[in-house]
């Protein structure tokens, strides 16, 4: 009986040891599989971290090209101008620029008054002028010449020396307004408030126009103007 035993167990252990090498063999093709798969996927990593370093200074030397091409357009654009062309600049700046040019005109068309000497010696000169205007006037009817200094006609006449001298009349002293020598004719001595410039103004009546200037004395004195 035991010697039965003996001769199974020792029939069995070489089946036994069979299945154990092909368990065995199986498990290192599936651990050398794994390897082999670990193996290629480091590889690959490897690989693309490789071609990223590659690309990567490829790339910044691109962006490093375009600043360069940037930083150089701008200077450029800020480069001064040449002598040659600040010269050309200064020419066309003195050039003249083209003008309408305008008829002229005659002196009497202009207005210019005309200048004379006087044998009276407090007289600088005597100034008349062609286009001379009457003062326009708001009387109607039959004028009558008027010395109150708050008459329309009155007003008139100062108006009428404010045109013929130029002096305002908030800087106008009057020193004497009166008839000269008929009831259309009438002359004023006048100055500026610092007596600087002294005249007398003589004024004639246009019948349904106003006062009108004929004559202005420069004076040098008022003694004796009036």
């Amino acid at each position: 009986m035991g010697d039965r035993q003996t001769r199974s167990s020792r029939h069995l252990q070489p089946s036994r040891n069979k299945k154990f090498d092909k368990l065995l063999n199986v498990l290192i093709g599936v651990v050398v599989v794994l390897i082999i798969i670990t193996a290629t996927y480091v590889f690959k990593w490897q690989d693309d971290a490789d071609q990223a370093v590659k690309d990567e200074p490829a790339q910044e030397e691109k962006s490093g090209d375009k600043e360069k091409e940037v930083d150089k357009e701008k200077e450029d654009g800020d480069k001064e101008p040449t002598k040659e062309e600040d010269k050309d600049l200064a020419v066309e700046e003195d050039k003249p620029s083209e003008e309408v040019s305008e008829p002229e005109t005659s002196q009497e068309e202009q207005g210019t008054p005309e200048e004379s000497t006087s044998d009276n010696p407090i007289v600088d000169k005597v100034i008349t002028n062609k286009n001379w205007q009457p003062t326009p006037t708001t009387q109607t009817g039959q004028h009558v010449s008027s010395y109150d200094d708050k008459s329309v006609d009155w007003a008139e006449k100062v108006a009428t020396v404010t045109s013929a001298t130029g002096i305002d009349q908030n800087n106008m002293i009057i020193w004497r307004m009166q008839n000269n020598g008929g009831p259309n004719s009438a002359i004023a001595t006048v100055s500026t408030n610092d007596k600087s410039q002294m005249y007398r103004v003589s004024m004639e009546w246009v019948d349904n126009e106003g006062w009108m200037p004929v004559k202005v004395e420069q004076l040098n004195t008022l003694e004796g103007a009036y």
